[in-house]
Parts: C-alpha cells; sequence; structure tokens
C-alpha cells in the first residue's frame, strides 16, 4: 500500500460523510464501502496489520511483544478466509473480519468449539457444525470510527436518525461480506465468542444472536454465542428493512440463501 492509502485524508472523508442523504442506506453502502475476500498477499498483510493496530495496540487484546512484525496473526489464519473494508473515496483499508472454517481445522475444531468443550458445553448440540463458520477478527480502526462518526454529527445534509443509520453502514458492509461468503460455501451458521457490548450492538441493528452458556473469561469477559443465518435475516428484514437491504444487497444474498436446501421456504421467494 503507498503512502496516499495510509493517510486518511479529511477533505476526502469530509466531501463522502454527508452526500446525498436522498439515497437509499445501500446506494450510500456503495459509495463509501466495499469489503474484499485477502485473496493477495498485499490485502492479506493490510488485514493483520489492521488486526495488530486494533487488538494490540487499541484494545490490548493480544500482547505487543508477541507480534514485533507489527502484523496480528494466529494458528487459526490457516483455517480461515478473511475480509478487509476499504472506505472506497480514499482506498484506504479501516476493517477486517475473519471466518474460521470447521473443515480445514484440525482434531480440536474451531475455538469456540475447544472454549465450549471446557465449559462443560458441546456446540453440536446448538448448529450443524459442518454447516457453520465462526466469525471474528471482527474490527475497524479506531481513528476512521471517530472521524466517521464526528463528522456525520456535524454534517448538515443529514438528520439526527439518518446519521446513526449511516454511522452502522461500515459495520453492515464486512456483515454482507461474511453473508456472501457463508452463501458460497453452504453455510447456514454463524458461530462467535463476543464482548456483551457488542451483542448489545448488534441486537439495536437487528442482528440477533444467541448465547450457549454464560459469559466467559477470555481475553476479557466474553459471551460464546451462535445464530441460524436464515433467521437473523428474517428478523432483520423484519426490524430494519434499509439494514437488511446493505446486508443482503437489496435482496440478491437473500434469494441466493433460499436455494441451499436446508433454508426456510419463505427464503426461496424472492425479496
Amino acid at each position: 500500500m503507498g503512502a496516499t492509502n495510509n493517510v486518511l485524508s479529511r477533505d476526502v472523508f469530509e466531501s463522502s460523510v454527508g452526500a446525498w442523504p436522498e439515497f437509499s442506506l445501500l446506494a450510500r453502502h456503495n459509495v463509501y464501502f466495499d469489503t474484499r475476500l485477502a485473496d493477495s498477499p498485499a490485502i492479506l498483510e493490510a488485514a493483520h496489520a489492521l488486526r495488530y493496530q486494533v487488538y494490540c495496540l487499541e484494545r490490548k487484546f493480544e500482547k505487543q511483544e508477541e507480534h514485533s512484525s507489527g502484523l496480528e496473526t494466529d494458528q487459526f489464519d490457516s483455517h480461515a478466509l478473511q475480509g478487509v473494508l476499504f472506505h472506497r473515496p480514499t482506498d484506504r483499508p479501516i476493517g477486517t473480519v475473519r471466518m474460521i472454517l470447521p473443515a480445514d481445522c484440525a482434531g480440536d475444531g474451531m475455538p469456540i468449539d475447544q472454549l465450549l468443550r471446557e465449559k462443560g458445553f458441546d456446540l453440536a448440540n446448538y448448529v450443524q457444525i459442518e454447516k457453520c463458520v465462526e466469525v471474528s477478527r471482527f474490527a475497524i480502526s479506531k481513528e476512521f470510527r471517530r472521524r466517521w462518526t464526528d463528522d456525520l454529527k456535524n454534517s448538515s445534509g443529514l438528520s439526527p436518525q439518518d446519521a446513526t443509520r449511516q454511522a452502522n453502514l461500515a459495520f453492515l458492509s464486512m456483515v454482507q461480506f461474511v453473508l456472501r461468503q457463508s452463501i458460497d460455501r453452504g453455510v447456514l451458521y454463524w458461530a462467535a465468542i463476543m464482548e456483551p457490548m457488542l451483542l448489545r450492538m448488534l441486537d439495536r441493528m437487528g442482528i440477533h444472536f444467541r448465547a450457549i452458556g454464560p459469559v466467559v473469561d477470555h481475553h476479557g469477559l466474553r459471551q460464546p454465542s451462535w445464530s441460524h443465518i436464515p433467521t437473523v435475516l428474517e428478523e432483520l428484514r423484519f426490524e430494519h428493512r434499509d439494514y437488511w437491504e446493505v446486508v443482503t444487497n437489496g435482496g440478491e444474498l437473500s434469494h441466493k440463501l433460499g436455494q441451499l436446501a436446508d433454508a426456510p421456504l419463505a427464503l426461496r421467494i424472492s425479496a
């Protein structure tokens, strides 16, 4: 990545934030954000650099001295695919998400498998393991989140309600990526070990996960959780139709999900 991508130009940033309030949330998403599969060395390095920034420097989730290269990695990366969120006006990487694939994991399974077994729970009682991925390393740059939120609040072209909706676009872009990759792999369940605060934020957005057991101490307090993707989309469409439009790319991904054999009949009807 060149120096241009490493500096978030305030002029470019501010000129994009408040534009076109009459456009749909999906249209605005397509102007501002793009989450790309990390299928090249450059994008993969951007993913690990962002993880280092967020998990080592900002959240202190991982030890900085264990990642002297400035890239945060672990043993599950070889069993996973990663996405990188880009801010389109600057083409700057600002977020990352990882999907751990159970078929590629060793006998111990996904990280959530291992954690739950230690606590006396079996993930297989909640999901079909072969049709599940574990979502992790879901992070957006603190610098971007601060500027994006502050400038949305100060934008004269957006109502407070519209500013709140638009503030969630970066997050929704990565959810769209996870959904698309899940469909491509025949996945119907998501599992995750999440901070309670993140679960509450998801709930407010209409994206609901179900708890597995109590909160555990895992790099801080975390809640093992699961969700059935078709159910997530049905609930989201009912509670926040505009968010559903972004996550499903205008219904395209909902229709594709409906083609999976185990999806509810209702989802086979085009939205």
